[in-house]
């Protein structure tokens, strides 16, 4: 059985680790209810923009389509791994990278010449040990998440899309569902993927409204906003999702401490009235001798 002096020890580190635990979890807390609001706020402007343009682009005929919105032959694709910068966020950076380990093998399996955008340090550290070409790494922009630094990333997407340098970009991240759940989703960036127009042609009226000046120029106006958006949008459900998996690892970590140290508290009672047992029968013993 261990010492008193072993037991008491423990039981300090425990404490020490405790607090650090219930801080981080309050902390994450705090985060995830800012990247949980904003995310509320936006999904439904998200939706009717890209209803808006699903509209509008059944409507054109596929010389008049955006490249943006074509679908070509692939050659080369990109594919953009959102993670996190830091751990102890329990397995959501590893079921992320070894989806994206999997949707890479899938795409080279299929021919096509791979190239990487990551985002977050623990993506980085992953595969930078890998075959895979890294194009590109961005890291303070999951941790300091605004409509601008979202505008310019996928800016630059939609530029490699616009140059052909890629006919396809794919997006791997954790999309917030609520603080105890999130969801892995791959899924395609760019082109965007717009629904097949119904049988029956499309018009002006179906919308309510009139467009001026044309609806090829209102959405070659709109598309930007839309995949401005989405990007900012996923940034978003990633910083949340990973909050949320961060405070629940902690709660649970802070409650494994909390009842470490019930047992290391009852073991050092059990040590301590041991000690004093001993103590009690050397003096009676000690007496008795005396007395002879």
């Amino acid at each position: 059985m261990a010492n008193l002096k072993e037991v008491r020890v423990r039981i300090a580190s425990i404490k020490s680790t405790r607090q650090i635990t219930s801080a981080m979890k309050m902390v994450s807390a705090s985060k995830l209810r800012k990247g949980q609001n904003a995310i509320l706020n936006l999904r439904p402007y998200e939706e009717q923009l890209r209803l808006t343009l699903d509209k509008i682009n059944q409507t054109l005929k596929p010389e008049e389509k955006n490249v943006l919105c074509l679908q070509k032959p692939v050659k080369s694709a990109l594919v953009i791994v959102v993670a996190a910068n830091k751990g102890l966020c329990g397995t959501f950076n590893s079921n992320l990278l070894k989806a994206s380990v999997n949707h890479l093998r899938k795409l080279k399996d299929e021919g096509y010449e791979i190239k990487l955008w990551l985002i977050g340090k623990k993506a980085e550290e992953f595969f930078v040990r890998s075959n895979f070409t890294i194009l590109e790494t961005h890291h303070d922009i999951i941790d300091h998440i605004n409509f601008e630094s979202a505008f310019k990333l996928a800016r630059k997407a939609m530029k490699l899309i616009e140059d052909d340098a890629f006919q396809k970009i794919d997006v791997v991240y954790n999309q917030f569902k609520n603080p105890a759940v999130y969801k892995l989703i791959t899924e395609q960036f760019l082109p965007i993927h717009i629904p097949d127009a119904p049988e029956s042609e499309l018009s002006e009226d179906d919308f309510g409204y009139i467009m001026e000046p044309s609806r090829k120029e209102l959405l070659d106006e709109l598309i930007p906003k839309v995949i401005q958006t989405y990007m900012y949008r996923l940034l978003l459900d990633s910083f949340a999702s990973e909050q949320g998996a961060r405070m629940s690892a902690m709660h649970k970590a802070t409650d494994n401490a909390t009842e470490l140290l019930k047992n290391l508290t009852i073991t050092y009672n059990k040590v301590r009235q041991a000690n004093i047992t001993n103590e009690i029968v050397e003096i009676v013993g000690g007496a008795e001798a005396l007395n002879r």
